[in-house]
């Protein structure tokens, strides 16, 4: 997996390392080789659940409330969601953790363990509107270290999230990607929602993802659990794990719908609807710009 750095319209460039046959790309530190080339070896097992996103678009979010709804309730053990990614841990590690499971990964369909391909598992995958997800991840690359990135939003924006010259690809690559699969294989036990509908009735959401996942949780543990996994419980509890490591708590930024109005330019906008408008003609996932 070669390391390349890419520019963007000013220069500035972003570290990365290639992965896999489809434009795909991860950090260039944390995520082992050995680990990254053999995830779709990973053993899964039947009460095993795989939370699949692109980054940015809520999964650790949909990940804290998983876990809960999984548990049947709000009193659970504070874990990082990193020590269940199927790019950061070892096969080994990953056995070592209690079940049921909820692991999580940014890779595509194709490369994730047979037992999922197979539909022995069951499958959460979140999407988000594109112009939040750009944003929200101009901040998490801008961020993080091993990025080594410095560069500025429009230039970020054109010649890197929109060539796909970032962690996990171009994203209408990798959403259309799934959505073929959902289409092709409908009997595939895959929840999808987007993180808008999840922002606009949180509770209705999580008792449909109660309903999924099999959970004994009452609506009155489901509320509880909504409440633990808001924003800003969240970024109370999780996000200084973050902020101890980085000094900033980049996994928990805002947690809003409709950020992406205080960096787009007009131009960058319409740009992006055009982009879209071709991209995801005909799809099944509408993106949902405010709330």
């Amino acid at each position: 997996m070669p390391i390349v750095h890419f520019p963007d319209a000013a220069g500035k460039t972003v570290t990365l390392r290639t992965y896999g046959d489809k434009g795909h790309h991860i950090t260039a530190s944390d995520f082992p080789q050995e680990v990254i080339e053999n995830i779709h070896n990973v053993t899964v097992v039947e009460d095993d659940v795989l939370l699949c996103s692109y980054p940015k678009t809520g999964c650790h979010w949909l990940w804290e409330m998983a876990r809960m709804l999984q548990a049947g309730t709000s009193e659970v053990e504070k874990v990082e969601k990193e020590q269940y990614m199927m790019e950061s841990r070892s096969q080994s590690q990953l056995s070592q953790l209690p079940s049921p499971r909820i692991l999580n990964t940014h890779v595509l369909f194709h490369q994730l363990p047979q037992a999922a391909k197979d539909g022995k598992v069951k499958v959460l995958f979140i999407y988000r509107n594109p112009k939040d997800v750009a944003v929200s991840l101009y901040h998490h690359v801008r961020k993080i270290p091993c990025f080594q990135y410095e560069g500025e939003f429009g230039d970020y924006l054109t010649e890197l999230f929109l060539k796909g010259r970032v962690e996990a690809g171009l994203y209408f690559t990798y959403t259309r990607d799934w959505e073929r699969v959902m289409d092709s294989r409908p009997n595939l036990p895959i929840f999808a929602l987007s993180y808008e509908e999840l922002q606009a009735d949180t509770f209705s959401k999580a008792k449909e993802l109660a309903r999924f996942l099999g959970s004994s949780a009452d609506d009155d543990t489901i509320h509880d659990i909504v409440d633990k996994c808001s924003f800003g419980s969240m970024l109370d509890r999780k996000g200084k794990h973050w902020t101890e490591k980085l000094g900033s708590p980049v996994m928990y930024r805002k947690g809003k719908v409709g950020d992406w109005k205080n960096w787009f330019t007009v131009a960058h906008s319409e740009m992006m609807d055009q982009i879209v408008e071709k991209e995801m003609e005909g799809s099944r996932f509408k993106f949902q710009y405010t709330l």
